[in-house]
């Protein structure tokens, strides 16, 4: 192997770093869109990215096991980083607030449209609802005086 095929393979090694870093930080990124969509408390923030970060793992592993037959290269890991970098300083922001946006005006629509066609049919079950509760109920009393007789 001559010295050019040498630096040519490193080249590759580092774009696929590069691009895998990206694409973990737009893995994220599908991440904090969730969030913003669905907000839910500190546990499971600590549980998704505790998950996010074994998927991290694991994809950095099979890259550098696949592309320098698992020897560990600063310069893999670097582009890693690099990647996500240069993904969070050009992308990250636009990606994020757009689909949060276009996620945002999906689900209101499909809200509204919910609602102006369920609007009748709402009425109907709040009313079956409220019978069959009162019905429970009277069943359930009934209940407790007969188990109390004896």
């Amino acid at each position: 192997m001559t010295v050019s095929e040498t630096i040519g393979q490193e080249a590759t090694i580092l774009g696929a770093a590069v691009l895998a870093g990206a694409g973990l930080f737009f893995l994220y990124d599908i991440l904090r869109i969730f969030r913003r969509i669905i907000p839910h408390g500190a546990i499971w923030i600590g549980v998704e990215d505790f998950i996010y970060w074994l998927i991290c793992t694991g994809v950095v592993f099979v890259m550098i096991y696949r592309e320098n037959d698992g020897m560990v290269r600063g310069f893999a890991l670097g582009g890693v980083v690099l990647g996500m970098l240069v993904y969070l300083l050009v992308l990250s922001r636009f990606v994020v607030r757009i689909n949060v946006r276009i996620i945002k005006a999906v689900l209101g629509f499909i809200r509204k449209t919910g609602t102006f066609f369920l609007r009748p049919y709402w009425r109907i079950w709040k009313k079956t609802a409220g019978f069959i509760r009162k019905q429970l109920k009277k069943f359930m009393k009934a209940v407790k005086i007969g188990l109390s007789k004896r």
